[in-house]
């Protein structure tokens, strides 16, 4: 069978491994059959609500089984699933249903303490969504939204389509429409939708999982947010075009993942760099039996030393790295197994081959090899557009497919793509180029040192300073001059932060990566 579009990879593996488990949590074990039969159902369904090829389907709730059916049914009916972080605040998760439009919100009615169905009540004006429907979770007999809809009863209309109309409307899908959208974080004002394709979520999963050698055997933590690229794409289509289980955790908590590592034989485990670090010092770490792993990947920040070597100590397999972004639908660069540490905490790993890279400077003409600039990506990872935003698009792609990533970096000599952080983060310290990520990495890689972030502040004599936002481990106290005779070490004079923060956390994103945008909003607010 020919998998075109993201729900040919469910129907393959329903044919392929019917009674196989799909999806599992601690309280459901679904099969493949059931799974497309359950995906089906709900497709029928949105059939039934009049929704059209190209309208929007939105998910206000963490990663569930639920999640994942209306992802399924909503790429069925040639929808796009708009995927909202549940933990988004009443403002930002309303920009998003303004901006997207859907025409069904799929949404719980609780999450965690907070009353979500309060949340689109007091922001979304009554009638800009034509459906919602709402998960029960609290048993409530009433719901707060007075048109709303519950899931099951949705999950249990009568349609009056039948597989034949849910077909035809197969037929009119093709690879290039749009069937997901993330929302990226700017760094300042409003997020962007990228708009990805079956084309483009297919060819960096396809490649990916032949990087991670994933196969129907393999059992995998799906723990990241399936409003992030890393739950929708990168784990989730991997596994699904592989055919493999998929253990389903609403949110990251060390001790819960360890547990469904031990009890669900969890093979295959991807994570941020927080994620790993918040691991290894859960306590009784090391008495959790973690040997049915054979294989650790880690992306989406800078990983230390420390880090792979204490990875290299759970697991004898090999342990991966590699480099997207929502804009490429996921990985583009990846490590291989025979890859020593050191170009695991390096480098993010080389090209796929399918895809174009180059480094360019200011003017976007190509640097020569070595030298740092943007990193510029071209091939069928490429999003579609921005949804509704046609100058920011332009911006971002020019008239020949290059996308321009915003990423500094610079290819080795064993041509691995070395990073440098972001463009809009870099610094300009008294006419000297400054990258915040070549500093976070030396504070990182300090034995005393949990977690650090590097922010420019405004000088009226340098441009710029940087700001070192440094979590000691517990119980240890830092002295600023320790600190800068450390990194004095590493560094260029003009390249230490000339002021430094100690605080006993930082933000973080759902994934676990440090949300620079709190600590510039706040370095701003101060003026």
């Amino acid at each position: 069978m020919e998998t075109t579009l993201l729900h040919h990879c469910l129907e393959k593996a329903a044919d392929l491994y019917p009674e196989k488990e799909a999806l599992t949590t601690e309280s459901a074990r679904v099969t493949y059959a059931e799974f497309l039969q359950k995906a089906k159902k709900l497709a029928q369904a949105f059939l039934e609500l009049g929704v059209e090829k190209g309208d929007r389907v939105a998910v206000l709730m963490p990663t569930s089984i639920e999640y994942i059916y209306t992802y399924m049914a909503a790429s069925m009916v040639g929808a796009i699933l708009v995927g909202i972080n549940p933990n988004y605040k009443g403002p930002e998760i309303a920009y998003i249903l303004n901006n997207s439009m859907p025409r069904v919100l799929i949404m719980k009615d609780k999450h965690r303490d907070v009353d979500l169905q309060k949340v689109i009540r007091e922001h979304i004006f009554p009638g800009v969504i034509p459906y919602i429907v709402i998960q029960n979770t609290q048993q409530k007999k009433k719901f707060l939204i007075r048109r709303a809809v519950a899931f099951e009863t949705l999950m249990d209309m009568e349609s009056q389509f039948d597989e034949q109309a849910l077909s035809e409307r197969g037929e009119t899908i093709t690879p290039h429409d749009g069937v997901l959208v993330i929302y990226t974080a700017g760094i300042m004002g409003k997020p962007k939708g990228v708009v990805l394709t079956h084309t483009n979520i297919l060819t960096t999963t396809l490649a990916q999982a032949q990087y991670w050698e994933i196969v129907p055997e393999d059992r995998i933590l799906l723990h990241l947010p399936m409003s992030h690229i890393g739950g929708a794409v990168e784990l989730f289509i991997t596994g699904l075009t592989a055919g493999a289980t998929q253990d389903v955790m609403s949110h990251f908590n060390p001790l819960d993942a360890l547990k469904r590592i031990k009890n669900e034989k969890i093979t295959v485990l991807g994570q941020v760099p927080t994620m790993y670090v918040m691991m290894f010092n859960a306590p009784g770490f090391e008495h959790y039996d973690l040997t049915s792993l054979r294989m650790l990947a880690v992306a989406g920040a800078p990983s230390t030393r420390e880090i792979i070597e204490k990875m290299s100590q759970v697991i004898d397999g090999p342990i991966r790295t590699g480099y997207g972004l929502s804009e490429t639908a996921g990985f583009v660069t990846h490590s291989l197994t025979a890859d020593p540490p050191q170009k695991l905490y390096e480098t993010v790993g080389k090209p796929v081959p399918a895809f174009q890279f180059r480094i360019v400077d200011e003017e976007r003409k190509e640097l020569p090899g070595g030298e740092t600039g943007e990193v510029a990506i071209k091939g069928d990872c490429v999003f579609k557009e921005y949804f509704e935003q046609p100058v920011e698009t332009e911006k971002s792609i020019d008239p020949e497919g290059w996308f321009y990533t915003g990423d500094m970096g610079f290819f080795d000599q064993d041509g691995y793509l070395v990073l440098r952080g972001r463009k809009k983060d870099m610094m300009i310290t008294g006419g000297f180029t400054v990258f915040p990520q070549e500093i976070e990495d030396k504070l990182n890689r300090h034995p005393q040192i949990q977690m650090a972030a590097v922010c420019g502040v405004p000088d009226p004599v340098l441009g710029e300073i940087g700001r070192a936002f440094v979590v000691p481990q517990p119980g240890k106290i830092f002295k600023q001059s320790e600190i800068i005779d450390y990194l004095g070490q590493y560094l260029a004079d003009f390249k230490i932060p000339r002021q430094f923060s100690f605080r006993d956390s930082l933000p973080l994103t759902p994934t676990g990566e440090v949300e620079k945008r709190i600590l510039q909003e706040e370095i701003a607010n101060q003026g």
